[in-house]
């Protein structure tokens, strides 16, 4: 055993001997949560919440997102590796497949930080059984008693608001100051509803963001480096809810429809007027599409009901889509998120992020009209 094991370090660094087991160990206990909710629960809620925060600690003390850094040095890194391993290859058979054990360490990261940061979230109880939610499709009179509630709340919030000169409303806050804001938001949340465990974190606004808009990503969680990326091209109220929406993926609603749910029961039960004012513009896109749907008549009536100022920002939102809206782009990106989230269990994969609604009214039927 001894002579083995002198071999194997021969041509595997200790470092990647450990990270193998760490892979072997992953791989199990993936394999445990795709089969049980109840380990997915535990795993996710007591294990992968105090992973999740560390890593977001490590990288909250720098004001860019190094995973968008590392995506730009990419071309650099790979000229390093390529020169790296030409050189190695000088060297002799040993050294060349050590480098070689390195590089398939640092690959095997990836799943060893997918699985102890991220995975189990995808395979926990579902957040509207958490809820203890009627999650059903809601009936017409359900769909414009919820549209109602909502256009209420924004007409109520909107002489609140700051808005600019083309209509679109405003953010009073920096990004550092609005990621405290959420936080605080998400502290209420846990204490509310106790099914997550919640920290302080920081947003972070990705240098390629008006290009980024072609692809219609207006966030990224990159679960290898614990950061919550925005899109900061977006109209404001977006940038808002699509913070709301990675830090939930950063807290462990993997499931994309429910992180879209959380961000908005976190932010329209805040105490900050702004953050539910976004809330309730992005929602109220979802349930007037719903109710489009469902009555053209009803739908034109109660677009009605929303005050000028709302009209005004919602068709500022409207014209700069335009420009992005017929993307080519959008829509390799739409296929490979596609595939990423069907082969995590998402069946519908991105049309779940538009699945907001069944448990949107649910929501507002049970806890905001009784």
């Amino acid at each position: 055993m001894k002579a083995f094991y002198k071999k194997l370090r021969e041509y595997v660094p200790v470092f990647s001997i450990v990270v193998f087991c760490l892979t072997l160990l992953s791989l199990i206990i993936y394999i445990i949560t795709l089969n049980s909710v109840k380990f997915a629960d535990f795993f996710n809620y007591n294990i992968t919440s105090i992973v999740r925060h560390v890593m977001a600690l490590s990288t909250s003390f720098i004001p860019f997102s190094t995973a968008e850094l590392f995506i730009l040095l990419s071309p650099v890194i790979l000229g390093l590796l390529i020169f790296a391993i030409v050189k190695r290859a000088k060297r002799g058979k040993k050294a060349s497949v050590r480098f070689l054990m390195i590089i398939i360490s640092l690959i095997c990261y990836l799943f060893i930080s997918f699985v102890w940061t991220y995975s189990s979230g995808f395979h926990t109880t579902p957040l509207d059984k958490q809820l203890d939610l009627n999650k059903k499709a809601p009936t017409k009179d359900e769909l414009l008693q919820s549209t109602e509630l909502v256009i209420e709340k924004l007409n109520e919030l909107s002489g609140k608001i700051e808005y600019s000169e083309d209509g679109s409303s405003t953010s009073p806050y920096t990004y550092k100051e609005l990621s405290k804001e959420i936080c605080k938001a998400y502290e209420k949340y846990e204490s509310d509803y106790g099914i997550i465990k919640t920290f302080d974190s920081r947003i972070k606004p990705l240098m390629l963001s008006e290009p980024l808009t072609y692809t219609h990503i207006s966030g990224i969680y990159t679960f290898m480096t614990g950061e919550g990326n925005i899109n900061v091209n977006y109209p404001d109220f977006i940038a808002v809810t699509s913070a709301a929406h990675e830090m939930s993926h950063q807290r462990g609603v993997a499931r994309e429809d429910e992180a879209n749910i959380t961000a908005f029961i976190v932010l329209i039960n805040s105490d900050n007027e702004f953050l539910q004012y976004c809330a309730y513009l992005d929602i109220y896109r979802h349930l007037a599409n719903a109710l489009n749907s469902t009555s053209k008549d009803l739908y034109n009536n109660i677009y009605s009901t929303l005050n000028l100022r709302v009209k005004k920002d919602l068709a500022s939102y409207f014209q700069f889509f335009k420009k992005y809206a017929n993307s080519k782009v959008s829509e390799i990106t739409d296929k490979v998120n596609d595939s990423y989230l069907q082969a995590n269990g998402q069946e519908h994969g991105i049309k779940s992020y538009g699945m907001v609604v069944e448990t949107t009214c649910a929501y507002l039927i049970k806890y905001k009209m009784n």
